[in-house]
């Protein structure tokens, strides 16, 4: 068990990043598309001109909205359309006037461009009031009050004198592969980087030098002896087996990390001396001349503040949304129980931000002691991917007591989806994850806690709905009855045999934990990581139609008043979903 749970916190903060793609190769397929201003920052592009978002990501505004029925084209119908109301068309906005322009040709007017989504001027009565669609947004005033800060990183750690600066970055003229998603590493070695001292880390910025690419990156820190490659390499989610203590992250609409005041992440002598940076880049349209050197700036000094900092991760993972459904609510709670098994003292809460992707619409996470609710720590009730909010607690950061219980609470939309949608890191998956900034680091020995499935928590085996033995019991399970009949009445490649049928029917009737949604977590979460458990996941499927077909025949004669169904499974739950992990070790 220990093992599985070191395995899912090591993915848990790398699953989070994968979640939206800029998809600026559509730069391509509009005139002038990589050149349209910035209508209130100047000397700026706007990088996706489709995009609520200036960075190119996440929710369409109105011209977006037309680009994606004209299969994102460029055609006669979208060069005429007035898509933002601002009285100009989109052809003339963008310097096609005549709508003449082809793909890989130059416009017929390269200056006095306008952004074709964005109603002009922007302190016109009439594109203030402009209504706009968006989850965080009524009015094109809103929006652009938002979109129209400055993005300058400020902390006011860097005021001070004695503060110093190190930047992890990949060399310059890096190769981005030709392929849709690469994980690419670089290690470092802070010893020849710093003078000896024992310092903290107070602030993180973001390099980002080819945006067309750059998704997400973490700095992970790395176990004293853990040998540093010199070169970048392919990393998959972690820089390796050693690095792997996640420190700081970036990603879409962040600006950086500022730590508290009285807080920083130890480096030198009695902290972290060696790194390691890990980017994804994001390269749908395969394109192979692509070249990027982001990374990150690390601030550190040497007057080291009073505690040391961690970040701590709660929510849920391994779940699965319908689709067509207005609201989907899910909630993991990280008991009192485990708080107490891996909670030395107090902690005390600097800094809280929530992660969902572009289904989910409201989150929050709160506290909850002695049964009642202490207060939340997030509570957006318009959430919104591209525009992270962060709740700071500097003036008075939240104390998190042994025994207290953090709630998270995720809310979803499927109503535009078809198809059912999956936990996990690609844009049209989903997540339930918050990320707490902490102190003291001493006083914590775990860095999450995350239900899974059916909101089950690996800390606290109340949760496991009385199936521990299921759970735990690898070492034991070809002593089990269980295995000796299902060894001895299914076979793995074949038919469904009759007596294998009617074995798992019967265990089915007589333990609930080989039912609904309780079985399904243990046969993908537990029994498909060890060899046994494998094998009873396939003997299982052997009959998995023939057993569902059984199981919902009694059903449909339990609900028509009568009583045909064998004795041996009457009152089975017969709802069994049919989700089966083929694992062969």
């Amino acid at each position: 068990m220990q093992e599985r749970k070191n395995t899912l916190r090591v993915v848990t903060l790398l699953y989070v990043l994968g979640a939206a793609s800029s998809y600026k190769m559509y730069q391509l397929n509009i005139p002038n598309g990589n050149i349209i201003p910035h209508p209130c920052k100047e000397n700026t592009h706007w990088a996706g001109v489709g995009h609520f978002l200036d960075t190119g990501a996440g929710y369409t505004n109105p011209f977006g909205e037309d680009f994606s029925k004209e299969g994102h084209a460029w055609t006669t119908n979208l060069c005429m359309k007035d898509s933002d109301g601002d009285g100009r068309t989109n052809g003339q906005e963008l310097g096609d006037p005549d709508c003449l322009w082809k793909k890989n040709s130059t416009a017929s007017r390269v200056t006095g461009l306008s952004h074709p989504g964005v109603c002009e001027p922007l302190n016109s009565t009439k594109c203030l009031g402009r209504n706009v669609t968006h989850p965080k947004y009524r009015t094109q005033d809103q929006w652009m009050v938002d979109v129209c800060k400055t993005e300058t990183f400020t902390c006011p750690a860097l005021t001070e004198p004695d503060f110093k600066e190190i930047t992890l970055r990949l060399p310059s003229g890096s190769k981005v592969p030709a392929k849709e998603t690469t994980y690419i590493c670089q290690m470092f070695n802070l010893e020849n980087m710093t003078s000896p001292g024992d310092y903290h880390m107070v602030a993180v910025e973001p390099i980002l030098d080819n945006t067309n690419v750059i998704h997400h990156m973490v700095l992970f820190g790395c176990s004293d002896n853990t040998p540093v490659v010199s070169d970048q390499f392919e990393c998959g989610m972690v820089a390796s087996d050693q690095c792997q203590k996640s420190l700081s992250i970036w990603t879409v609409g962040l600006k950086g990390d500022c730590y508290h005041p009285n807080i920083g992440i130890r480096l030198g002598t009695a902290g972290y001396k060696k790194l390691a940076i890990q980017l994804h880049w994001n390269n749908p349209d395969k394109r192979s001349t692509w070249t990027d050197s982001s990374g990150m700036k690390l601030y550190y000094t040497a007057n080291r503040r009073p505690y040391d900092a961690g970040m701590f991760t709660t929510g849920l993972q391994h779940f699965v949304l319908p689709p067509r459904k207005q609201t989907i609510v899910l909630k993991s709670t990280c008991s009192s129980t485990c708080t107490k098994s891996f909670m030395k003292g107090p902690i005390y809460v600097t800094m809280a931000w929530n992660h969902m992707h572009y289904a989910g619409v409201r989150m929050s996470i709160e506290i909850i002691r002695d049964h009642a609710r202490l207060l939340h720590l997030t509570n957006e009730e318009t959430y919104n991917y591209d525009s992270p909010q962060v709740s700071f607690f500097n003036d008075k950061p939240v104390e998190l007591l042994p025994g207290d219980e953090l709630t998270t609470t995720c809310e979803f939309n499927t109503l535009k989806r078809d198809k059912s949608t999956l936990f996990g890191e690609a844009t049209n998956e989903e997540m339930c994850f918050g990320f707490l900034t902490f102190y003291p680091l001493e006083n914590l020995s775990e860095d999450s806690c995350l239900g899974s499935g059916p909101d089950v928590m690996y800390c606290d085996s109340n949760t496991y709905r009385g199936c521990a033995d299921l759970f735990n019991n690898y070492t034991n399970f070809n002593t089990t009855k269980l295995y000796t009949d299902l060894t001895q009445n299914c076979i793995l490649v074949g038919p469904c045999l009759e007596e294998c049928k009617e074995v798992i029917l019967l265990h089915k009737k007589e333990n609930p934990c080989l039912r609904d949604e309780i079985f399904e977590f243990i046969k993908q979460q537990m029994w498909r990581y060890d060899p046994v458990g494998s094998l009873l996941i396939n003997l299982f499927a052997s009959c998995e139609i023939e057993v569902y077909k059984s199981l919902n025949q009694i059903k449909s004669s339990q609900a028509k008043g009568r009583n045909s169904a064998p004795k041996f499974i009457n009152g089975v739950n017969t709802v069994i979903p049919i989700l089966v992990f083929f694992s062969f070790q």
